[in-house]
């Protein structure tokens, strides 16, 4: 992608919307944290007074139900958002690690600028299909979603590394959603705008992206189908095997 839109006809973001996918998973480390030192080793409440001892486990109890709460929400979280974005990215790496942090980032900033992850996932596979971090296109566009120098540190992401993983896909996402919004929803003309297409001078043949960004989305779900087949043939084989 070649982004070539100029700093006048760009349209800052808010800096930090609420995530509520971040929130879940956040909820979810911090249950982990607490349940590591709840109850420091060696500690013998049985040996407590009756009553304190009583009231200590109550109140014990209590927070391991709201902390049990918060790792249901980071596993509805994963199985319904995260996971899907997950099996489309492992057709194209076998890096487990880098797969799901890939599916996070692309979750996490979805939410961030309302754009299905689904659709951002298809313009970075077209993007980036080798899913390199460091990619460098003959133009300078860097990363996961090959994102231009200039438009480095200016979109409310933390950082300005385009190599790094998290910081290129949330500037992608700010670029792609200030795209969707000057081309007033048009996807089509968005899309064209994101890979700096906007007069069709800059790369040739450019007038062909959205139906590339389409065709990945369509090899996307044909894939999701059959990642979503193959899980339901694996929770098969162990419920018969219990």
């Amino acid at each position: 992608m070649k982004m070539q839109a100029t700093e006048s006809n760009i349209e800052r973001p808010r800096e930090e919307p609420s995530r509520r996918l971040a929130g879940a998973w956040t909820a979810g480390f911090a249950a982990l944290a607490f349940l590591s030192f709840v109850v420091p080793a060696g500690r013998n409440l049985a040996g407590a007074d009756a009553p304190e001892h009583d009231a200590e486990i109550t109140a014990l109890e209590r927070r391991v139900d709201r902390l049990e709460v918060g790792l249901d929400r980071v596993t509805d979280a994963y199985e319904s958002e995260v996971r899907p974005i997950e099996d489309l990215l492992r057709y194209y790496s076998e890096d487990d690690t880098l797969v799901r942090r890939i599916a996070l980032a692309l979750v996490r900033e979805s939410e961030a600028v309302n754009v299905d992850a689904r659709l951002l996932t298809s313009v970075l596979l077209v993007e980036n299909p080798w899913l390199d971090p460091s990619a460098l296109s003959s133009v300078g566009a860097v990363g996961l979603m090959q994102v231009m120098p200039f438009h480095a540190g200016g979109w409310g992401c933390i950082g300005s590394d385009l190599t790094d993983l998290d910081v290129n896909i949330c500037h992608g996402a700010k670029v792609f959603e200030n795209a969707l919004r000057l081309a007033e929803g048009n996807l089509d003309r968005a899309l064209l705008r994101y890979n700096g297409c906007v007069r069709g001078t800059t790369t040739p043949d450019c007038h062909l992206y959205p139906s590339k960004v389409y065709a990945a989305a369509g090899k996307a779900i044909v894939r999701g189908w059959q990642a979503s087949t193959a899980s339901e043939g694996e929770r098969g084989l162990r419920r018969a095997s219990e």
